[in-house]
C-alpha cells in the first residue's frame, strides 16, 4: 500500500494531487533555470549533473587549449557505475551551445533546455566533461599524444583542439568559469533534447 506521508521516498495516495506534484516539479525546474542563468553570467561556478542520469550537450564548434582525456567511472544515485571519458580543457570556447536534461515527473517527461553562444562563443576555463559518447563532423589536434600520459593514466592530450558540431552524452560538467551571451533557458513538456 502506498504512503501519503512526508517520507523521502516516492509519495503516492489520494491525498497528493497531480497538480501539487506538478507545481513542485515546476518550482524545482524554475530554480534550476535561474541557476543556469546565474552561471551563464559568471555569477557562480558551473557544476551540472544529470540527476543521476545522462544529459545532452551540443554545439556548432568547440575550440580550446590544454585538452586531456582519461578513462574513469561515474556512479548514478543508485550506485550503478558507468565508464566515462573525462575530457578536460584549460580554456575552451563553444559556439551555438545547447544543453538539455529530461526530468521524469508525475505528468510525464519534462525537458530543461539551455542555449547560448549564438552571436558570440561561450567562454569557459577549467572545463571538465564526464562523457560516455563524443562525436563530431570534423576534428583537428595539434601537439597530440595518445597512450601513457606524463600526469598518469592512459588517454590522450593535445595543446590545441577543435571539433566541428560536437555532440556529448554527459554525466557531469564542471567549469571554473563560464561566460555566455544570448542565454535562453526553457522548460518544455515532453522530450525536446538538443540534437
Amino acid at each position: 500500500m502506498g504512503q501519503s506521508g512526508h517520507g523521502p521516498g516516492v509519495v503516492t495516495g489520494p491525498t497528493v494531487s497531480r497538480w501539487r506534484l506538478a507545481a513542485g516539479a515546476a518550482v524545482a525546474l524554475g530554480g534550476a533555470g535561474a541557476l543556469l542563468v546565474g552561471m551563464a553570467h559568471g555569477v557562480v561556478a558551473v557544476s551540472l549533473a544529470g540527476s543521476g542520469g545522462a544529459f545532452k550537450v551540443t554545439g556548432e564548434r568547440l575550440e580550446g587549449s590544454g585538452f586531456r582525456e582519461v578513462t574513469q567511472t561515474v556512479a548514478e544515485q543508485d550506485g550503478t557505475r558507468h565508464p566515462v571519458a573525462v575530457v578536460s580543457a584549460e580554456r575552451a570556447s563553444v559556439g551555438g551551445l545547447c544543453a538539455s536534461l529530461v526530468v521524469p515527473t508525475p505528468l510525464g517527461p519534462v525537458t530543461l533546455r539551455g542555449a547560448a553562444g549564438r552571436t558570440a562563443p561561450v567562454q569557459a576555463t577549467g572545463l571538465v566533461v564526464d562523457t560516455d559518447q563524443v562525436s563530431g563532423a570534423e576534428a583537428e589536434f595539434s601537439g597530440l599524444r595518445v597512450g601513457l600520459l606524463p600526469q598518469g593514466g592512459v588517454g590522450a592530450e593535445a595543446g590545441q583542439a577543435a571539433l566541428v558540431r560536437p555532440r556529448f552524452t554527459s554525466w557531469v560538467v564542471t567549469a571554473g568559469s563560464f561566460r555566455a551571451r544570448d542565454v535562453d533557458v526553457t522548460v518544455k513538456a515532453g522530450r525536446a533534447e538538443c540534437s
